[in-house]
């Protein structure tokens, strides 16, 4: 059974973006890049609100620029070549390969598809992992934690739930960014 895994990028004050909902801040330098493209690479299946598929959809051609770095390169990879399940009511067709846009997040469905998976699978968007947290499906939390104090935005984790954690793994890099990884109790 494959597990269900929160990764987030998050400023100290646990926000996804900023009151104006930028995230320039969360850009990883290489190390923590190539870092991330690890935790990703054992991914098989990335679920996602509207919002954050429109942002990752910028990986189906990130490949194409001459210029990239091969960390970048890497990611661009790692990505085209997961499935993708799109949480969308306004969406009705992907823009990117691998993917399948569903009107409505069923948990049931997401338990079946945890049953079913041979590799794990990542939900991401703050407000699709809130359902999936307040359903019970999340199985671990990974949280990169930035060196920066935004003040306003979007919550990483939702209120609403209450979750016993254990720390299973955590990483200090160069320039402060911190990562921390939970298993959800229970």
């Amino acid at each position: 059974m494959a597990k269900l895994i929160n990764i987030d990028i998050v400023s100290l004050d646990g926000r996804v973006n900023d009151e104006n909902g930028k995230f320039g801040w969360a850009e990883p330098i290489e190390e923590v890049h190539r870092f991330m493209n690890d935790l990703d690479r054992e991914i098989g299946t990335h679920l996602y609100g509207r919002r954050l598929y429109e942002v990752m959809s910028f990986w189906e051609t990130a490949h194409e620029d001459p210029a990239a770095p091969d960390y970048v390169l890497d990611y661009s990879e790692i990505w085209r070549s997961s499935d993708k399940i799109v949480y969308s009511s306004t969406l009705t067709e992907p823009r990117t390969a691998r993917t399948r846009i569903e009107p409505t997040f069923d948990p049931e469905a997401v338990r079946a598809l945890k049953e079913s998976s041979t590799r794990d699978l990542a939900i991401g968007g703050a407000t699709l992992a809130g359902e999936a947290y307040r359903a019970g499906l999340i199985d671990e939390v990974g949280l990169l934690i930035c060196p920066v104090i935004v003040g306003g935005g979007t919550r990483a984790l939702q209120g609403g739930v209450r979750r016993d954690l254990t720390l299973i793994d955590q990483r200090t890099f160069s320039k402060g960014t911190i990562f921390a990884r939970y298993r959800v109790d229970g």
